[in-house]
């Protein structure tokens, strides 16, 4: 029994320690945050989780078995992640969050929310490197998902938090140009944290 219950304690730790960080779809709850404040915000959470739900269930059932019989598939996954990151960060240093909070010209919605999070690189990292492989069917995951869910919740809920809090007077003092490139130096440590994992 205590096996069991330090293996999901570490598994909830290596979740949260995964979506604290500094990602495509933490950046635009931040984002959301500061434009339209903390309670507008919220329906924001469950396009995440529904999101990484799909991609992560998809990726553990679909995915994990082929890697069995392509092997440099999970490889090649991680080197495209970590390109398609280092282009986001490229991009956000370069407009200095400018055109995330051009809410008239990109609107951060439900839907853009959802998609962003179901092509979010993090999904390899929980598929292949967190989430256990289940060896008697889809049902095993289900707890997993559940703690998984939960996290997510409270994960979203911060980088909520946190960009409403930018809209307080003493916060507007914060330049968020820099704020925003701190977050683009970030993703590319994140890039190349992938692409040196794809290759260990």
């Amino acid at each position: 029994m205590l096996a069991i219950d330090t293996t999901q304690a570490l598994f909830a730790l290596e979740v949260f320690g995964v979506l604290a960080i500094p990602g495509p779809t933490n950046s635009l709850l931040f984002v959301s945050g500061v434009s339209r404040g903390f309670q507008a915000s919220l329906k924001l959470i469950l396009a995440e989780v529904g999101a990484y739900l799909i991609s992560i269930s998809s990726l553990v059932l679909v995915l994990e078995p082929v890697t069995r019989t392509y092997s440099t598939l999970p490889q090649l996954l991680r080197v495209a992640c970590s390109i398609y990151l280092v282009h986001l960060a490229i991009r956000l240093w370069r407009s200095g969050g400018r055109e995330l909070l051009d809410s008239d010209a990109h609107p951060i919605t439900f839907r853009r929310v959802f998609f962003t999070t179901l092509m979010n690189p993090k999904n390899l990292i929980f598929a292949f490197g967190i989430f256990p492989t289940p060896s008697a069917g889809a049902g095993e995951l289900f707890p997993y998902l559940a703690c998984f869910s939960a996290i997510c919740v409270i994960a979203a809920s911060g980088w909520i938090a946190a960009g409403a809090l930018l809209q307080s007077k003493a916060a507007q003092r914060i330049h968020l140009g820099w704020v925003y490139r701190g977050e683009a130096f970030l993703l590319a440590g994140f890039a190349i944290v992938i692409f040196v994992s794809a290759y260990s």
